[in-house]
C-alpha cells in the first residue's frame, strides 16, 4: 500500500500499536535528571585518535558557511552544504556531487535531509518543500537518478536507510498535533511496510511560534536506525529481521519531559520541565543534549561503566574539548546537526581560524610531541585562508 493510503491503516491497529513493539533484555537505561560524574575536558578521554583534513579546493567543490550533515561509509564522505550533497574521499580528495535544484521529475526544491545506503550505491534525499522522495544511484564518478515517490501529508522531516536493506525509515514530527503517525518505515517502492501510530495527539489552543527540526530524532549505530519521539522517552529501533520498532534505550526523566498538552498551549510548562535535543550514539558511548527551563547540558554517557560526564557548551550550544591528542583548536561538536557517522564523531574548523591559531600561543604552548604540532603546522601553512573548511575526524575508543 501507498504512504497516502496510510491513514487508512491506523484504524486496524488500535492501542498505538502496542501489539507490534517487542521490549529486549538489553534496554539501556539512562538517569536522565542524575548527577555526572566529572567533567571531561580532554579529547583523549574518549578517544583514541583525531584527524585534519583538508577537503579539496575547487570551482565545483566550494562548501558553504551551514553544513547540515556528514555520511560516512567506507571511504567516502558526503556532505550535505546548502542545496548540494558532495562526495570526498577519506583524504579530502573532491571526487563528485549533486546539484538537482529545480522543480523538475529528477529535481528537488530543498533538500530537508538525506542518507546513503550501507553499501555505498544509492543516496536518498528527502525533499519536504516540494513533497518529494528520490533516489539515486552511486557510482564511482557521478550520482545517476533512478526515482521519485510522491509524498502527502503529513510531511517526514527525517529519513534513515536501513543497513543491508530497501527499506527507508521516516520520522515525522508531531507540529500539528493531529498527525496520524511519526514513525513508519517503507521500501524503494515507496510501499509502507511498518509503522507507529502517533500515541501522542493534541489539541492546538494557542498556536505555538516554533517548529524545530529536532522534536523527531534519528540516528544510526551499527546495522540499526534508531529514533526518539518528542514526548516519549524511549529510544526505538528498527529491527530489520521482522520490521518491528523495538526499545533500545530509555531515558528517566522522572516524569519531567514535555507534554503534549504543553506543546499545543493547553497547560502552562513547569520550571522542571526538561527535553531532549539531540543524540549521538557509538559503539561505547551515547552523546546527547538536553535542556530545561534554566540550563543546556551536553552529557557523554559511557555504556562501558555506566558514568555520566558533562561537557562544557558555549553559548551557542557547541562543545568545547580541548585537543590534547594533536594539539590543534578546540574541538566542538553540533548539537543540531548530523556530525556522528560510522561510528566516528566530525567536525569543522576554518581554514583561516586554523592559520590564526597555530600562529597563537595556545598552539605554540600545548603539551603535545613536537611531531605531532609540526604535522598540523606544515598542514595549515598549506592552506590559502579562502579554501574550504577543514575536517576535523574524531576516532572514538570502543
Amino acid at each position: 500500500m501507498k504512504i497516502k493510503l496510510l491513514v487508512f491503516l491506523l484504524v486496524i491497529f488500535s492501542a498505538c500499536g502496542r501489539k507490534n513493539i517487542v521490549t529486549t533484555e538489553s534496554v539501556l537505561k539512562i538517569d536522565l535528571l542524575s548527577e555526572s560524574r566529572s567533567k571531561v575536558n580532554n579529547i583523549s578521554e574518549f578517544a583514541t585518535n583525531i584527524e585534519y583534513i583538508p577537503l579539496q579546493t575547487t570551482e565545483n567543490s566550494l562548501i558553504g558557511n551551514i553544513v547540515r550533515k556528514i555520511v560516512n561509509v567506507g571511504e567516502n564522505l558526503y556532505v550535505q552544504s546548502s542545496e548540494e550533497i558532495l562526495c570526498f574521499d577519506i583524504e579530502g580528495k573532491f571526487l563528485f556531487k549533486i546539484e538537482k535544484r529545480g522543480r523538475g521529475p529528477e529535481e528537488y526544491t530543498f533538500i530537508t535531509d538525506f542518507d546513503i545506503s550501507s553499501d555505498n550505491k544509492i543516496l536518498t534525499i528527502l525533499s519536504s518543500s516540494n513533497r518529494k522522495l528520490l533516489t539515486y544511484g552511486i557510482s564511482d564518478t557521478v550520482f545517476t537518478f533512478q526515482r521519485s515517490i510522491s509524498l502527502s501529508d503529513p510531511i517526514p522531516y527525517k529519513i534513515s536507510i536501513l543497513p543491508e536493506t530497501d527499506k527507508i525509515f521516516l520520522a515525522i514530527p508531531p507540529w500539528r498535533g493531529t498527525e496520524p503517525t511519526l514513525s513508519l518505515l517503507i521500501n524503494t517502492a515507496g510501499d509502507t511496510i511498518h509503522f507507529k501510530p502517533n500515541c501522542y495527539k493534541y489539541k492546538m489552543v494557542r498556536k505555538t511560534n516554533y517548529m524545530a527540526l529536532n522534536e523527531m530524532l534519528v540516528y544510526s549505530i551499527g546495522n540499526m536506525v534508531c529514533f526518539k519521539e518528542e514526548f516519549s522517552d524511549t529510544v526505538f529501533y528498527v529491527d530489520a529481521k521482522d520490521n518491528f520498532f523495538k526499545p533500545r534505550m530509555i531515558f528517566d526523566s522522572h516524569g519531567s519531559l514535555g507534554t503534549p498538552e504543553v506543546r499545543g498551549g493547553s497547560e502552562t510548562p513547569g520550571n522542571n520541565i526538561t527535553s531532549i535535543a539531540n543524540i549521538f550514539e557509538t559503539s561505547r558511548y551515547v552523546f546527547y543534549w538536553f535542556n530545561t527551563i534554566a540550563n543546556q547540558n551536553c552529557i557523554l554517557f559511557d555504556k562501558e561503566n555506566n558514568m555520566k560526564y558533562k561537557l562544557d557548551i558555549d553559548n551557542r550550544l557547541k562543545t568545547k574539548i580541548k585537543d590534547d591528542l594533536s594539539g590543534g583548536p578546540d574541538f566542538n561538536i553540533e548539537f543540531l546537526n548530523n556530525y556522528c557517522s560510522g561510528g566516528k564523531l566530525f567536525s569543522f574548523v576554518e581554514a583561516i581560524a586554523l592559520k590564526k591559531y597555530i600562529e597563537g600561543n595556545d598552539f605554540k604552548n600545548s603539551d603535545v610531541s613536537d611531531s605531532k604540532k609540526g604535522e598540523l603546522k606544515k598542514m595549515a601553512d598549506s592552506l590559502k585562508e579562502t579554501d574550504n573548511p577543514v575536517l576535523v575526524i574524531v576516532t572514538l575508543k570502543n
